[in-house]
């Protein structure tokens, strides 16, 4: 049997974060327009006669299961400390008893960019081929959705599953019963290419773990009426970003970015702080017409709709708090099989 390596995309979610909260689109259904950027998770299975080794390149971490404690430990998990890594819970969940699962990702942790999600589809499109299980994308963000939130029992939503799996931009509808649409956004081709050229993204270093944040939110989308009609802010202007991204009117998707920042900021006390707040109003100072921090808040990556005529200024900003820009593009296949034979470089140990 050959080595076999998935992988996955990062994304950006421009609008509706939140709303893919099973807590939120349970009662009211939900809608996001993400776009999956140019920044990739791996994962591998390989053979290995004997047990199964779970590696983590990021992280230099390596654990070895004989099929003996494999049928112990690896039970249907009652509590998720049981499975603390990704690759465990995806080896659990396809059965691999004896094999190589290896991780390895270029997306920053706690940056925002859903880089937990890019890990997981990676890994369950390299198991599945390594099981000889055939799976759409729709499968896959689904699998990965149930590892992370079954398994791993991560308070996440389903967003960042489904935009790894099918990149590109898209307007994902999640509706009561659990079930989602998917629909490509149909933009020109010099929108997209004006698009590219305006988003710019930032970061500081700074990391965050957002499940404490994901919990609060998911508890108050059930019991705060003031979130309530935040998140339902926020679906709608989903629909209104597409609108103008098809048809071409990218400067109101800076404009509506701004928005829906000052909208998602009432979902809870941990999205955004003093210090994110300061340097968001000196971008916007500076010529960016809107924006976002990426992913649940607190830290992460700061993305900014800024004409080109005043990046300049905004980067020259911006590097004077300490956030430096990170230069990325989008990404269009989205979760794909990448290798059968050998290892790209990112997953050969050292």
């Amino acid at each position: 049997m050959s080595i076999v390596v998935g992988r996955a995309p990062a994304r950006v979610s421009l609008v509706g974060g939140g709303t893919d909260l099973p807590a939120y689109y349970e009662r009211h259904g939900g809608a996001v327009v993400s776009l999956a950027v140019n920044l990739y998770s791996y994962g591998q299975a390989s053979p290995r006669s004997s047990d199964l080794e779970l590696v983590s390149l990021d992280q230099g971490t390596r654990e070895v299961i004989s099929p003996a404690q494999f049928t112990r430990r690896m039970r249907p998990p009652i509590i998720a400390q049981e499975f603390l890594t990704y690759q465990k819970a995806v080896a659990w969940h396809f059965g691999i008893e004896r094999g190589r699962i290896a991780v390895a990702s270029e997306v920053p942790a706690g940056s925002g960019l859903a880089s937990s999600a890019s890990v997981c589809v990676a890994l369950v499109v390299a198991a599945a081929r390594f099981v000889g299980e055939q799976m759409d994308r729709a499968q896959i963000a689904e699998t990965a959705c149930r590892v992370e939130m079954n398994v791993l029992r991560r308070p996440c939503g389903k967003q960042d599953q489904y935009a790894a799996a099918f990149g590109g931009m898209n307007l994902f509808e999640f509706f009561r019963d659990g079930s989602v649409d998917v629909t490509p956004l149909k933009i020109a081709d010099d929108t997209v290419k004006a698009l590219e050229g305006r988003l710019m993204l930032f970061g500081n270093g700074a990391r965050r773990n957002s499940s404490s944040v994901l919990a609060e939110q998911a508890r108050r989308s059930v019991s705060d009426p003031e979130t309530v009609e935040a998140l339902g802010r926020l679906k709608d202007m989903s629909y209104e970003v597409r609108e103008y991204l098809e048809t071409g009117r990218i400067d109101e998707v800076g404009r509506l970015l701004d928005r829906a920042w000052i909208a998602k900021r009432f979902l809870n006390s941990q999205v955004s702080t003093p210090m994110i707040d300061r340097v968001y109003a000196l971008a916007l100072e500076s010529g960016a017409l809107g924006g976002k921090l990426a992913g649940a808040g607190l830290a992460g990556t700061l993305l900014l709709y800024v004409p080109p005529e005043d990046q300049d200024e905004v980067r020259r900003t911006l590097a004077t708090q300490g956030w430096r820009e990170r230069p990325v593009g989008f990404d269009w296949e989205g979760a794909a099989l990448c290798a059968e034979v050998g290892a790209p470089k990112v997953l050969q140990e050292t």
